[in-house]
This record gives structure tokens, sequence and C-alpha cells, in this order.
């Protein structure tokens, strides 16, 4: 969870170029200042960096910000709740984050950064927060959301002015940022260069018996592998499950926070005319009178497009006027008639012929109608912080309950019993219901065979983050079925082994045959040849998604030159590497293109904090002042429970 916030306000170059946007957000959800209560004075402070400080208004904020938020995401609609400790790790990480904000400031103005009043005016009228209902800045809107922050007007200002001058310095360092070419090479020559190979497949199958089995050899093999004739074995259990989606169904999620929420995504529900639109631009007009006559003609828009290749041809699906980044285009295609074509039209990008594919009509979607989505958007946002803060409830539930019947509904965990097989499968043949995806109910399967029966149950952490626990209560073990019940049985099972050990030993010898020379060279005049497949090419970024995971993990462990043996559930395979070839200039320019960006976001994201770092050497932290900042955190949540009383660690 704390984690989380860090991630969100250091870690990434781009959060924090985005920080003052996810800040402001929290105007729409209406976030109180605790501190005010204190009678502090603005010549307070709780920290000084260099010539800049923390003042206590500063910290309550930004904690009093992010504490509703986490509780949220735990399950919590009180943060007074927040356990004592948690409080305290949230207030640690909110003063790192505003001591490292005030540190990228300060590199800002050693850089001599300056801000235009105009682009802090742009900035601010951009914020969707202070929009009306049709998307302008509204001062009511503005003024009362302030109020509702506890911000004044000259303090957004500097805010904004300061944010504009960090994300101007870290995204201008992050320019600087450069892929060397020797790293970017070696990563290319990995992943693109392609291994050529030869391959024969030998199947299990394929193998051949010489004679019948005798009576002698049957009952060997029964005696052998009883675990072939068995009944099936089946188990009773009691199971509790613990997912996303089931705690997602628990969290409780206040009307006036989805009021909130529908409030931020007008756009999404107050929806005016839409059109989806199909638009060809060219730079002379008698093309576009040409490619107009044409499309009219009955040319489809795919034709259209092949047949002028020389204009712009661009789908504008589910538009607004608004959305159109062309104002003449925009103008145009809303006063056209729709399935007719329309132009040319001269714009200031050319001139442009559109059809108006489909119309969707203005329409709203009332609260009432999107309280249920609002609300199972909050709900699986905040799902996983909150699977994972139940877990030690979960676990001391468990404990508590040596039959499972005794975990709190509450807590999002989803009960299960029934009588299932190693496979997951009912004595009727169906799958058995058990709760979650299907790596989930492997591990639940998996668990119920290899717990013993009566065994105390514990919580076992399963797939994604889930949990559960299970109580073997009945089993049921398989019995060995005679041998004349099962001797067709045994029949096939003996011949499948029998042509498996031929398989191998026909394998085995045209492998050795292989080492001493080639694979293509071994196979001349065996009966095998004709299944032999030559000069086969892949690529780590190109693999042969018709071969099995192991050949191709074992073909490029093998060495130019080499063969190797494989085995899988149905054949043997030999497979002789015969050399290495560069990649192509296709995918060296693809991959290149990716990995060079692959690694000059992930330099970028070191940015902030390399920075940080460096300008706390020159400017340390200094006049801390630990009783102020203590009263800012009891006053932040008053009533938080203990540690101790909550399971807090």
């Amino acid at each position: 969870m704390i984690i989380s916030l860090r991630h969100l306000f250091v870690d990434s170059w781009i959060g924090r170029a985005a920080a003052l946007l996810i800040f402001l957000a929290f105007i729409g959800w209406g976030v109180g200042d605790v501190y005010s209560n204190l009678g502090a004075t603005g010549s307070n402070e709780i920290v000084r960096i260099y010539d800049r400080s923390i003042t206590p208004d500063d910290f309550s904020r930004a904690l009093s910000a992010q504490l509703p938020a986490v509780a949220k995401q735990i399950g919590l609609a009180d943060p007074s709740k927040l356990p004592k400790s948690e409080v305290e790790q949230i207030a640690r990480q909110t003063l790192q984050n505003l001591v490292m904000q005030n540190e990228i400031q300060l590199a800002a103005e050693r850089a001599g950064m300056m801000v235009p009043d105009d682009l802090v005016r742009q900035d601010i009228f951009a914020i969707p927060a202070f929009h009306d209902a049709a998307g302008k800045f509204d001062r009511s809107i503005f003024n009362d959301r302030l109020t509702r922050m506890g911000l004044t007007e000259g303090k957004l200002i500097q805010v904004v002015r300061e944010d504009i001058a960090s994300r101007g310095l870290l995204q201008g360092i992050g320019q600087a940022v450069v892929a060397p070419p020797s790293l970017t090479g070696r990563m290319l020559s990995f992943d693109a260069n392609q291994r050529l190979f030869d391959m024969v497949e030998i199947p299990f199958a394929s193998g051949t018996v010489t004679a019948p089995p005798t009576d002698e050899q049957l009952h060997r093999f029964y005696d052998n592998h009883p675990q072939m004739f068995r009944t099936t074995e089946y188990r009773h259990a009691k199971m509790v499950v613990m997912t996303a989606d089931s705690v997602a169904k628990t969290i409780e999620v206040p009307d006036d926070v989805l009021h909130r929420l529908y409030d931020f995504q007008a756009r999404t529900y107050d929806m005016p005319e839409t059109r989806t639109l199909q638009v060809l631009t060219f730079t002379d007009q008698a093309k576009a009178a040409a490619a107009a006559t044409a499309w009219k003609g009955g040319l489809s828009w795919d034709d259209i497009q092949k047949k002028f290749p020389e204009a712009a041809a661009v789908a504008l699906p589910s538009v607004r006027q608004s959305d159109i980044p062309n104002p003449e285009l925009a103008k145009a295609a809303f006063a056209a008639q729709p399935d007719r074509i329309s132009g040319p039209e001269k714009t200031g990008m050319g001139w442009v012929v559109f059809n108006i594919t489909a119309v969707v009509a203005p329409h709203k979607t009332t609260f009432e109608q999107a309280k249920g989505d609002l609300k199972k958007q909050v709900q699986t946002q905040e799902s996983a912080e909150a699977l994972q803060a139940r877990q030690k409830q979960f676990q001391d539930a468990v404990a508590g309950s040596s039959t499972l019947e005794q975990i709190p509904g509450d807590l999002g965990a989803v009960p299960a019993a029934g009588t299932l097989d190693s496979n997951g499968m009912t004595q009727d043949g169906l799958p058995a219901p058990i709760p979650g995806d299907e790596a989930l109910r492997q591990a639940i399967v998996h668990q119920v065979f290899t717990q013993s029966k009566g065994a105390q149950p514990t919580v076992v952490n399963g797939p994604n983050g889930t949990f559960f626990s299970v109580l073997v209560d009945e089993v049921r073990p398989g019995t060995l079925k005679p041998f004349d019940s099962v001797r067709d049985q045994v029949v096939q099972a003996w011949t499948a082994e029998q042509k498996r050990r031929a398989a191998n030993l026909r394998a085995t010898a045209l492998f050795g045959t292989a080492k001493s020379g080639t694979l293509r060279k071994a196979m001349e005049g065996q009966p095998e040849a004709s299944a032999l497949r030559q000069d086969v090419s892949v690529s780590r970024v190109h693999p042969d998604q018709s071969l099995p995971q192991n050949i191709l993990r074992g073909i490029f462990d093998l060495k130019p030159g080499t063969t190797g043996m494989f085995e899988t559930p149905d054949a043997f395979w030999l497979v002789n590497v015969t050399a290495d070839r560069p990649a192509s200039a296709e995918d060296l320019k693809s991959l290149g293109t990716r990995l060079v960006d692959d690694y000059r976001q992930s330099m970028q994201s070191d940015i902030p904090m390399v920075l940080s770092a460096a300008m706390e050497k020159a400017f340390p932290p200094s006049h801390i002042n630990m009783a102020l900042y203590n009263q800012v955190v009891a006053a932040a949540a008053p009533a938080s429970a203990p540690a101790a009383e909550n399971g807090a660690h």
C-alpha cells in the first residue's frame, strides 16, 4: 500500500509530471483541512529544505488527502478506522514525497526555469475539476472547490507554477537519456538473430511391437503399475476462498463518493451528439474532387484508400464535434447528412472529403442509471489493495475456526464444499464448482489432495494474490481393480509402453549416428527420412509456435553443429542446429526501436530519485519539528485504532 504511493510520486518520472493532476483530483472528492483546527500560524514549519519549507498546512492537506484514499483502497469507509501504525507509515511517506517535490523544485530554480503566467492560467483552466457540465472553466466551481480544499487562489497558482517547472525539468533531463548502441546491439542479437536447424519427430506410436504379450508379462505390468488400474479416489472438503472479485463485492461505497465520481466523469455520462467519420485529406483540390466522384460512385472505404494512396486517410469512430482537431472539418462534419459523401471542403489542413457512417443522438445517463457501474468501478479499483489488507484478518479467522464455519461474511471470503477427484471433477463427471479462475481452481484441488484428512486448516497463498483455506473431512481411497476386469486396459497400456520403448531405442540409435556427423546425414536412406524438416528458422522474437516449448528452449541451448534429443508427451525429437543467421532488417528496425524506447523509459524512471538524492546532498532537510509533525498526524486521524487490536504489522 505504502509502496504503491511511493511509486506514484517518486519512482515514475511520468507519474511525477502528472502528480499535480492526481493531487487536484482530490478536489472532486472533497478533502477537508484537519489541521485548520489547531490554530497554527503560517510562520510554523515542519521541515526546511534550503530556503523552502513544508508548513503544517502543507503537510496536513497532503496527509488528509492520502488517508481517505488509502482507507477506501482497503475497504474502510472511515479513515479514522485505519490502524495507528498504518497512519504513521502513510504520514512518513507523505512527508517524504513533499520533501522530494521541494527538492525537485529547487533544482528547477537552480536551472533558471521561469514559468509564464499564460501557461499557468492555461493549466488551471484545463483541470476538469473546475469545469461545468459543458466542459468549460467555471469560476464559481473553481472558488467552491478551492474552499473545500482549504486552498487560496494564490496557493494554487504557486502549486501549478512549480509543477510546470518540475515537469519541464524532468522532461528536459529525460530527453537527454540515450540508449547505448553497444547494449542495445547485444540485446538485439540475443532476441532477433535467427537459428537454423534440421529436426525429425519420432512418435511413440511409430514404435513396433514384435509379438503379443504373454499372461506373465501382463500380470507383471499390472503389478508394477497399480496406480493405472485403481478406482478413482474422492475427497470431501470444505474451503473458503478470497479473491479480488469476492472482496470487491463487500467494499462499501457511500453515495456521496459515487455522486462525486459521477460529476467527475460527466463527460462520459452526459454525451452530446457523436459521429463516426471516414476522412481523406488532400493538398490538391482537383485530386480531392476526383476522389469525391470516385467515392460517390460506390467505392468502399478500403478501395478508395487504395485508389488515392497520396491522401491522408483516417477513421474517427464515435467522436464529438470538439474531439475533431480540424475545426473546419468538425463544423462541416456535424452539419453534413449521414451516409453521403461530402466535399471537397477547404480547411486549414488541406482539402477534405468525408463520409458520415454513423450518428448517435445526444443522450444523458442519469446517476441512478450509472450508479451500479460507478460502484463496480470503485470496488474493482480498490479490491486488490483490500484483498491484501484483509489477509491478516482472514488468517486470524481461519486460525480460530477449526471447521471453517465461523469466517466473518464481511471479509469477502466465499465458502464452498463438495466431493471431488484429483482432477477437480465431481462423481457426476462435472467440474466441481470451486470459486476463482482455472489457476486458483488447480491450486485448491492440489491442496485438497496433498493435505491430510482432519489437518488444521491454514491460509494458503494462491495465484494472483488470492488466499484460500481447505479442510479435508472425508477420504474415499481408490481400490485396485481385479486383473480380469481390466485385462483389456492392461493390454493397451502394455502395448503403448512397448511402442514408446521401441521409439526410444530408434531415436537413440539415430541420435548416436547424428552426433558423430549431422542429422541430415544420419537420416539418409532411413524409413523416417521423409519426416526430416530442413533449414527451419526461429528467433526469440519469432518462435515457431507449432514446436513444443522444451524444444524451443533446447534449440537456443545447443551450439551450432551439435544435435540434441528431446522428449514430449507423445514423441522423441532430434534437433541438429546447423547455423546462426543475422536478424532480418525488418526485425532489427521494429525491435530496435522498441528496445531503445524501453531502455530510455527505464532510465527516465530513475531521474526523480537521482535528482532528489543529489539535491539532498546539496541542501539537506533541516529544522525538523517532530512535535509539530506528531501534532498534525494525531489531528489527521484522532480515532485511529491501535495496531495490536487490528492486526496491523
